[in-house]
């Protein structure tokens, strides 16, 4: 399992998941290491069974299109070689993984809100059913709003905004 050096949050994480498989006897090599060499060891070199890494992501769910596609760059849990590199001769996509790239296309090209929401809530289920991540932390946000803007809903995820066609501004 790797991650970036000087990461504390991670870091801690790491030994966390070390000490705790440890005690229940699944032993977890953890190895910190410089982030210019942890990306070139993902994207790169494919040699790693795990890594803990932090994802962003929006409000808009087709932010993280370039995770889910099956050729997307982010793809992490199943990368297909860059165009420097040899072909993976085992890599294969499983039906799911496919499936939730066609439904990304879908979404992008549906403008009904109510027909988008049904197809990024499938995306949704079918990560929940998979398991390609596992998401540990979701960190504590703070976010402030002008006293004229009515309607926030403040949201687990730290995005004020996430219901922005509901905000109202007063006068």
């Amino acid at each position: 399992m790797i991650t970036d050096s000087g990461n504390k949050l991670r870091e801690a994480i790491g030994a966390q998941i070390q000490r705790d498989l440890d005690q229940i006897g699944i032993q977890v090599d953890f190895q910190p290491i410089a982030f210019s060499a942890l990306i070139n060891t993902i994207f790169n070199n494919l040699d790693w069974e795990c890594h803990i890494i932090g994802l962003a992501g929006g409000i808009e769910p087709h932010d993280n299109a370039n995770i889910w596609f099956t050729d997307g760059r982010s793809h992490l849990f199943n990368l297909a070689p860059q165009s420097s590199q040899e072909p993976l001769e085992e890599r294969s996509i499983s039906e799911w993984e496919m499936k939730i790239s066609q439904l990304y296309l879908q979404g992008a090209k549906t403008l009904d809100e109510r027909q988008r929401q049904a197809i990024y809530h499938e995306t949704q289920r079918l990560v929940a059913e998979y398991v390609p991540f596992v998401y540990l932390v979701n960190p504590f946000s703070l976010t402030a709003i002008r006293n004229r803007v009515n309607g926030v809903k403040y949201s687990a995820l730290g995005a004020p905004f996430w219901n922005i066609h509901e905000l109202m501004l007063e006068n």
